[in-house]
């Protein structure tokens, strides 16, 4: 009976946090929304030498690029318990959480999280942590260097404004660790790559790229 209540007087959990319309499972994504999200949980092509494997979980479509930008421009962080639910798939499909130790997250420089309010991949990986019960590593790497958006940069100038961007904090609290981190979209891949660099070079001893969507190989 209490539940039946609970329901009546806090239907926000059967809303679909995508479109605000009810639907009948605790998921975040109502089923229209879900047809709309090409499901890939797939592996990236990376010849990087930071990064052992890259994944994504949803193919680049027009659907998903104005929600990632809905999610990172105009204040929908709640979004991230959705997208969070369909990374959590994609580490469970290509069972990844057996090679992780811990979870972090391509950081944003202080001014723009700031001015956005939140920085949209550490929710996402705070979601992720929570979820297959890992440690989630924060405010350890961070950027240091202010780089416009680069979302019209070709790779060779994204490596260019990214070099010397990133730092650890406490290196002694990721040695030998299996990383896994995270962020909302691939293009390049080039931050990605810086991230890992500092990571290995610091001693972490395997990193594991997993992103929402990736434009790299559309």
């Amino acid at each position: 009976m209490f539940g039946i209540i609970s329901n009546l007087l806090f239907p926000s959990k059967h809303i679909c946090l995508i479109c605000k319309e009810n639907y009948g499972h605790n998921r975040f994504i109502c089923d229209n929304c879900q047809s709309s999200l090409e499901v890939v949980h797939e592996e990236i092509h990376s010849d990087s030498k930071y990064i052992k494997k890259v994944y994504y979980s949803l193919f680049y479509n027009r659907f998903i690029r104005e929600l990632i930008k809905k999610y990172k421009f105009n204040g929908k962080n709640y979004l991230y318990k959705a997208f969070g639910e369909i990374l959590v798939e994609t580490i469970e499909k290509n069972n990844l959480s057996q090679d992780i130790d811990m979870v972090t997250y391509v950081p944003s420089h202080r001014r723009k999280e700031a001015l956005r309010g939140y920085n949209q991949a550490e929710l996402l990986a705070r979601y992720i942590a929570e979820k297959i019960e890992k440690p989630l590593c924060r405010e350890n790497l961070v950027k240091t260097k202010w780089t416009e958006e680069q979302s019209h940069s070709n790779k060779a100038d994204r490596v260019v404004n990214l070099r010397d961007s990133f730092h650890l904090k406490k290196p002694e609290k990721i040695q030998k660790k299996r990383i896994l981190l995270v962020d909302d979209l691939i293009t390049t891949g080039a931050t990605m790559e810086e991230c890992g660099k500092i990571l290995i070079r610091n001693g972490a001893k395997e990193i594991i790229g997993l992103a929402l969507t990736s434009s790299k190989n559309n």
